[in-house]
């Protein structure tokens, strides 16, 4: 699945500043009761990558009828977090 990481680096800047707050680039604030980075072009990109890869693994165990990987659902909302996703591109709400 090809990304636009400019358009959804914008879009995460938007949503960090509205959730977290008007941070600099790798400085931390508090999203869901963790502690986020806001991340810079580069990061974001490798985070949207790591995030991707972890859907697409998701996607076929499902797909395959498979058990669902209780450390890849967890992984998932670890990353959707870091990338302060306000819904789950794979997962249920």
């Amino acid at each position: 699945m090809p990304t636009d990481y400019d358009k959804e680096f914008g879009r995460y800047v938007e949503r960090f500043e509205r959730l977290v707050g008007d941070l600099s680039a790798g400085q931390y604030g508090h999203y869901r009761g963790r502690l986020v980075r806001r991340f810079d072009p580069p990061q974001f990109r490798a985070k949207v990558d790591e995030y991707m890869g972890l859907g697409q693994r998701f996607t076929a165990m499902l797909n395959a009828g498979d058990t669902i990987d209780d450390t890849l659902a967890v992984e998932l909302r670890a990353v959707e977090v870091e990338l302060v996703l306000e819904k789950s591109l794979f997962l249920p709400s």
